[in-house]
């Protein structure tokens, strides 16, 4: 069974083609970084995986069902979780209180009452605030957390959703070094459990994390590989990585 795949994806703005037959395949539980300049069709793809737009032509499967074209919420109830470069917390509420709303998927607040006392629950947001290193930050609230702890909270608020796949968009943008180091090593725990497709312009927390890099081109598949070949791919470095040294 394939676990993720997307064939000949299309996407055209008013004729202007974005992505342009993009095709990869994502295995189960390995952490796949998306690269590429400005303007490469990174954010488009993740998109188009959630629902947030819908493709122009081709296909995406996921665990062999045909997703194409489904709403942002059908997606999402198939275990396919976001999160966003500009974390959506609620700044007034505890760190607690957060995790405890995005796992509560009805509006019904009696419903959420009720799903806050199945078992397991509290076993969940245990283990997801010492995932994402906030075990000691669950009753402070959201609003006077670092940048790089709002960050966390928002990969744990994804997490209790418990997604079979997690996209995350430029997840260390704006990060202290020391908040950077701290998330590769979520990163390396989560990948151990997850599949992880991370957005990313920051070669060096690339070369930390990344199992496979997918290299995107004005909206094609430049080269896809470990991060070794992409490195030595004299194309990649023309188009990419060039301006990396330059």
């Amino acid at each position: 069974m394939s676990f993720f795949e997307i064939k000949h994806l299309c996407k055209s703005f008013d004729t202007i083609p974005v992505i342009n037959d993009f095709s990869i395949e994502i295995v189960e539980q390995t952490l796949c970084c998306l690269v590429g300049p400005n303007g490469a069709g990174k954010t488009t793809t993740m998109d188009l995986i959630t629902g947030r737009q819908k493709p122009t032509s081709g296909q995406i499967l996921f665990c062999d069902d045909d997703i194409t074209g489904l709403d942002e919420h059908e997606i999402a109830r198939l275990g396919i979780g976001r999160k966003f470069q500009v974390p959506a917390v609620f700044r007034d509420l505890s760190v607690r209180q957060n995790l405890e709303v995005a796992y509560s998927r009805s509006t019904n607040p009696l419903k959420n009452i009720f799903r806050f006392r199945e078992p397991g629950f509290s076993q969940q947001l245990d283990e997801i605030a010492t995932q994402t290193g906030l075990t000691e930050r669950l009753g402070v609230e959201a609003g006077i957390l670092s940048h790089g702890e709002t960050q966390w909270l928002e990969i744990g608020m994804v997490l209790m959703q418990d997604p079979r796949m997690l996209l995350l968009d430029e997840p260390v943008a704006g990060m202290t070094e020391a908040e950077i180091e701290k998330t590769v090593s979520i990163f390396r725990e989560l990948k151990k459990t997850n599949t992880l497709v991370v957005v990313e312009h920051d070669m060096a927390f690339v070369r930390e994390i990344a199992d496979v890099v997918t290299v995107m081109h004005m909206g094609s598949l430049l080269a896809q590989g470990p991060i070794s070949d992409i490195e030595a791919n004299p194309r990649v470095r023309e188009v990419y990585l060039g301006d990396e040294e330059g």
